[in-house]
């Protein structure tokens, strides 16, 4: 980047974009410009960035890259959270190096960085690499910064609206819920207390008893179903949306084995980060095709539980015929491993001796 970049006009629409991956999109390809490349770090879990919008870049080898807190250019901007860069990338003394391999490959010589921030929000660090010599300066700093001031306002924008349009969800969610709960409900509270005088009534009738039982274990469960679809209308929209992506896993794992696959909330999901949501459904994802590839089952449930410190507990169980001696993870398990333990979790499989197999992951909330 050149110090006299010419003023842009394009960064202020970004205010106007209400979608968190395009305020980041537009941003990179506003300062990518003259063949430069830029990227966006953002926040995954308590020390980490990843490196998930990149643009102008040759190799591909920055994309999805982890940079811990203060390692880097990257990194020491979002532990300083202050703009800073550096003219001779490989000659400087003042970074850590950690990335120089993936940084030659995409010929970088200089890269300056600057912290996305609205507020006292971090949304994470913008950077923009230049392939040719020279400085960047403090007018080419301002032009970042300005850059980055857009992008997280847009995104602030985006959040608030986003929380506006859950509220007034949840709001309507809640008030069918109590309408539900004043008419439905009393009326199956009067049905079953009818239906319960008349039986103490009927004693003389093997049969109206008989039918009078079927009616009172119907209206049970009749009720029991209207408490979940209850409980499931007041739960907020993100929580919601977790079991909603883990019940349509397991109908499409139904659909392509023909196997029952049963998803059973013991407490209701707590709202995640977007990258820690992805995680989990993703290491679920896994755990049900590996039964669907190797455990011979009959069945699958899979459980949703909370700790009352705050984590949440995924297990997918099968009554399949276990791991054998000496397993080893494939490629798939391995990764689910690693993408669990990056986001602070745990990830275990483990094997009944009579057979069966329970892949359990943990993330904390």
């Amino acid at each position: 980047m050149a110090e006299a970049t010419k003023p842009s006009s394009d960064h202020l629409d970004l205010v106007t974009l209400l979608d968190r991956g395009e305020a980041f999109r537009a941003a990179v390809e506003e300062l990518a410009e003259d063949g430069n490349i830029a990227w966006i770090g953002e926040p995954d879990h308590a020390d980490d960035l990843v490196l998930r919008t990149v643009h102008g870049d040759l190799t591909g080898q920055l994309r999805g890259l982890h940079v811990p807190l203060g390692l880097g250019l990257t990194g020491k901007v979002h532990r300083a959270a202050a703009p800073a860069w550096v003219d001779d990338y490989f000659g400087s003394p003042v970074i850590t190096h950690t990335f120089d391999r993936q940084i030659r490959s995409e010929r970088v010589r200089r890269l300056l960085a600057v912290p996305i921030v609205h507020g006292e929000q971090v949304f994470g660090v913008l950077a923009v690499g230049a392939r040719c010599d020279g400085t960047f300066g403090d007018r080419a700093a301002e032009h970042a910064n300005e850059v980055a001031g857009q992008a997280a306002l847009a995104l602030a924008v985006a959040e608030r609206a986003r929380h506006a349009r859950e509220a007034a969800v949840l709001e309507e969610r809640s008030r069918v819920a109590a309408d539900l709960h004043d008419t439905v409900g009393a009326l199956l509270f009067a049905i079953g207390s009818g239906v319960a005088g008349l039986a103490e009534t009927s004693t003389g009738n093997p049969d109206v008893a008989a039918q009078l039982q079927r009616l009172q274990t119907q209206v049970a469960e009749a009720t029991n179903a209207l408490r979940t679809s209850l409980r499931t209308l007041r739960a907020s929209p993100s929580a919601l949306a977790l079991s909603v992506a883990m019940q349509g896993d397991c109908s499409a794992f139904s659909d392509r084995t023909g196997l029952p696959a049963e998803l059973i909330i013991l407490d209701d999901p707590p709202e995640l980060a977007p990258s820690r949501a992805d995680v989990l459904i993703s290491a679920v994802r896994e755990a049900l095709l590996n039964v669907e590839k190797h455990a011979r089952a009959s069945a699958v449930v899979v459980t949703v539980s909370r700790r009352p410190s705050g984590e949440i507990i995924v297990a997918v169980t099968d009554d399949g015929v276990g791991l054998g001696t000496g397993h080893a993870p494939g490629l798939g398990l391995s990764k689910s491993q690693e993408a669990v333990a990056r986001v602070g979790g745990a990830l275990r499989v483990t094997s009944d001796p009579h057979g069966g197999t329970t892949f359990r992951v943990e993330i904390p909330c």
